[in-house]
C-alpha cells in the first residue's frame, strides 16, 4: 500500500504563507480570516499570516 505523505482521508490544504501542502487535522494553528479558515505547517507561518493576513 503506497503512502502519500501529506494526504488524509479529509484532503489537503495549502499553508498561504509557505506554499506548503497539509493535513488541517495535523495543522500547527489555524486562524480565521473573513469567515475562512487558513491551516498553517508552523507557528511561524501562522504568525506571519497574523501580522499581515491581507
Amino acid at each position: 500500500m503506497a503512502h502519500h505523505h501529506g494526504t488524509s482521508e479529509h484532503g489537503t490544504v495549502i499553508d498561504p504563507v509557505c506554499g506548503m501542502s497539509i493535513d488541517p487535522s495535523t495543522a500547527a494553528a489555524s486562524r480565521a480570516y473573513e469567515g475562512r479558515i487558513y491551516y498553517f505547517c508552523s507557528a511561524h507561518c501562522a504568525a506571519t499570516f497574523g501580522a499581515d493576513p491581507a
